[in-house]
């Protein structure tokens, strides 16, 4: 016996092709996406790690789009990928992908009035309890909050994934991702 099994190996080289396939197909949708003008975000699809997509004022992952309803993903593929078209945050599994975004947003927002009551007191100087610091708000918390608790669970799933893998290239895809959050993370309670 020569101790190589041609079935295995068949069905081995079976399930990488299928993996292939997939691959190939997500960066054709992504491709497509960036042609028709969408942007892509600096994060992550929570569920699946894939980047987060902007068009027409909708951020969305193109992967979990697919699997959730392929019909609405040939249709914002062949069709010119209006709002309707995309998912809505709430519409990506658990919710999770647009939190990080909402969380950014808020930041923006508590920095802008910030901003503006600075421009106020150095502008006229005649309120001088505009330029006095106030101490942070509850409002202000909420976001850091989501933020943290986002990438608490980001680290976990990714280190979980890591363990569970038995490909070593995968691992560190993972690890790596787990590293990029718990930098984060860390940065965030500083």
């Amino acid at each position: 016996m020569s101790g190589f099994d041609e079935e295995a190996e068949r069905e081995r080289l079976r399930e990488k092709y299928e993996q292939d396939q997939e691959k190939r197909a997500s960066t054709q949708r992504m491709s497509e996406l960036l042609l028709k003008g969408a942007t892509m975000t600096n994060s992550h699809c929570d569920t699946c790690g894939d980047p987060i997509f902007r068009h027409d004022g909708q951020e969305f992952c193109p992967t979990c789009q697919a699997a959730d309803g392929g019909a609405d993903d040939r249709v914002a593929a062949t069709a010119d990928a209006d709002a309707d078209a995309a998912p809505t945050p709430d519409a990506t599994p658990g919710g999770e992908a647009a939190t990080p975004d909402r969380s950014a947003q808020a930041d923006v927002g508590v920095e802008a009035d910030t901003d503006a009551a600075a421009d106020a007191g150095a502008g006229g100087g005649r309120d001088p309890t505009a330029t006095s610091p106030s101490p942070p708000s509850p409002r202000a918390d909420a976001p850091l909050d989501e933020a943290r608790a986002s990438l608490s669970r980001t680290l976990l799933k990714y280190a979980r994934a890591a363990e569970g893998t038995d490909d070593p290239r995968r691992a560190q895809e993972f690890l790596a991702a787990a590293r990029e959050a718990a930098a984060t993370l860390s940065a965030l309670e500083r």
